[in-house]
């Protein structure tokens, strides 16, 4: 196996910021667009762990775009510290640090943060997303498991 060139983590490094403009824009199809036919955007919040979400596919994927976007209203998505985790040519992995902001009445706030773990696959449009998966630590306004607080 090879490994990916310059120009291929580049391309990569791109489609993750673009997929942050897109939903932060409302472009919907644009978003889609940045996976697989058959890609897989999948939340899994971390501390409850049966509380997932899959999408599969363009139209699934399209359907949780539409309503997100219209539910979450103007947010906008920092991503940072990228790191390839894999980078053979065939297959490549991707970690991304996500907070999430919106704009509230009382100014900016975090609603959510958390990590990217991204499968990447080579179409003939260029690279695409085959597996997103977001681990969520938290979202604002979830209530948090009891238990000791942390020093």
């Amino acid at each position: 196996m090879n490994d990916l060139d310059i120009a291929d983590r580049f391309e990569i490094q791109q489609a993750i910021g673009r997929y942050s403009h897109a939903f932060d824009s409302g472009d919907v199809e644009g978003w889609v667009g940045l996976f697989a036919d058959d890609g897989i955007f999948e939340v899994v919040l971390v501390d409850q762990p049966d509380r997932r979400g899959v999408f599969q596919g363009s139209a699934e994927l399209r359907q949780f775009a539409e309503s997100s976007m219209a539910r979450v209203g103007h947010v906008l998505h920092h991503v940072s510290g990228i790191v390839f985790d894999d980078i053979t040519a065939d297959r490549p992995c991707t970690r991304t640090t996500l907070i999430a902001t919106r704009q509230h009445s009382g100014g900016p706030a975090i609603t959510t943060h958390g990590t990217y773990v991204d499968h990447w696959c080579r179409t003939e449009g260029g690279w695409r997303i085959q597996h997103r998966l977001y681990l969520a630590l938290g979202y604002a306004g979830t209530r948090q498991p009891s238990g000791p607080s942390a020093p």
